[in-house]
C-alpha cells in the first residue's frame, strides 16, 4: 500500500516542478523582474557595466536590485538596479520593456531622485557622486539606427563637452551598434538562452542558467511571480473597493 501511495505523489511533485521550470524558461532579460535577479549578482552586474560603458577596469563593489527611493511628498521610484563602484560612483540600470511617452524625462527624474537620496543635509554639492544612468529599451526611440547612445552636455557654439558628473547611456535591443561585445550582450538579453556559452559575459549566463535550470533558482523565481500575482490581486481589490465607495458617494 505504501508503494502505491508514494509513487503517484512523487510523480505529481515532479510534474509540478517541470511545469514551474517550463514557466521560468520563457523569461528573458527584458523582464525587469528577471533582469533584476540576474544583475543583483555583483560579478554579472560588473560584466554588463564594463561592456556597455566600455570601461574594462570598472569595479562594482555593491549592487541593490529593486531599490526603492521613497518620497512622502513627491513621486517615489523603484530602481531595477542601483550599483556602486570602487570610487563611489553610482550606476542605475533600468530595463524598460513597456513604452513610455518620454524616456529622457523619466531618466531625468530618476537621476534627481538618486541625487536627493545621496546628498545629506549640510553636505556640499561637490559631495554629490557621479552617476551613470543606463536605460535599456526594446525599441530605438531616438530612431537613429544605433543600439547604444552616449549623451554628453555640450557648449552649443564651442562644441566642448562639460561634465557635471551625470553620464546618460541609452541602449536598445532592436539595432546593432557596431561593437561586437555590446551587440552580443544585447542579443543575449533579448533571448537569454540558458544553454548559451560565451567568454564575454560568463557570469551573466551563469546567473540566467541558475534561475532557469537549478531547482533553487526556479523556486526563487516562482515565489517572486506568486508574490507579484497576489499583490496584483490585492491591488485590484483595493481599487475595486475605492471605486465602489466613490460610486456610492456619487449616487448618495
Amino acid at each position: 500500500m505504501e508503494k502505491t501511495q508514494t509513487a503517484p505523489t512523487l510523480a505529481v511533485l515532479m510534474e509540478t516542478y517541470e511545469e514551474r521550470r517550463s514557466k521560468v524558461q520563457q523569461f528573458n532579460m527584458t523582464s525587469d523582474v528577471f533582469f533584476g535577479k540576474v544583475l543583483e549578482d555583483k560579478a554579472a552586474c560588473q560584466e554588463v557595466v564594463r561592456i556597455l560603458l566600455n570601461k574594462p577596469d570598472f569595479i562594482v563593489k555593491d549592487v541593490k536590485s529593486q531599490y526603492s527611493i521613497r518620497d512622502m511628498e513627491n513621486h517615489s521610484v523603484i530602481l531595477d538596479i542601483l550599483a556602486e563602484n570602487a570610487d563611489g560612483k553610482l550606476i542605475n540600470i533600468e530595463m524598460q520593456q513597456s513604452g513610455c511617452r518620454d524616456q529622457q524625462r523619466r531618466v531625468r527624474y530618476y537621476q534627481s531622485s538618486i541625487d536627493m537620496s545621496s546628498l545629506e543635509k549640510g553636505m556640499s554639492y561637490d559631495a554629490v557622486p557621479d552617476v551613470y544612468l543606463i536605460f535599456i529599451t526594446e525599441k530605438d526611440f531616438f530612431g537613429q539606427g544605433s543600439g547604444i547612445y552616449y549623451v554628453d552636455r555640450v557648449l552649443r557654439h564651442e562644441g566642448k563637452v562639460v561634465d557635471n558628473g551625470v553620464h546618460e547611456v541609452y541602449v536598445n535591443l532592436s539595432a546593432s551598434c557596431g561593437n561586437e561585445a555590446i551587440d552580443e550582450l544585447l542579443h543575449y538579453m533579448a533571448h537569454s538562452e540558458s544553454s548559451y556559452k560565451t567568454t564575454t559575459f560568463p557570469n551573466v549566463v551563469n546567473r540566467v542558467r541558475f534561475y532557469k535550470e537549478k531547482k533553487e533558482g526556479v523556486d526563487i523565481m516562482c515565489k517572486i511571480l506568486e508574490q507579484e500575482r497576489m499583490a496584483g490581486i490585492e491591488l485590484g481589490i483595493e481599487q475595486g473597493i475605492e471605486q465602489g465607495i466613490e460610486q456610492g458617494i456619487e449616487q448618495g
